[in-house]
């Protein structure tokens, strides 16, 4: 695979993460909203799903890549 090829894949995994995230991060607020609006549970799930996110984000941005 050649390095604008994997790039592009890196990139399109991000993408679907990002989109799988948001969306079910929106669903978990409304079903919060409905079960115990004096509660927002939704937030430690935000909160856990954000670090593997942040890590993705940096391996797309290529910051864990060694520079010779």
């Amino acid at each position: 695979m050649s390095d604008v090829a994997r790039r592009a894949a890196v990139r399109r995994g991000l993408r679907l993460h990002l989109l799988v995230a948001l969306t079910t991060t929106m669903v978990l607020i409304v079903v919060n909203f409905l079960t115990t609006p004096s509660y927002p549970w939704w937030m430690w799930v935000a909160v856990a799903w954000g670090a593997p996110l942040a890590v993705h984000v940096a391996i797309a941005m290529e910051l864990f890549r060694s520079r010779n």
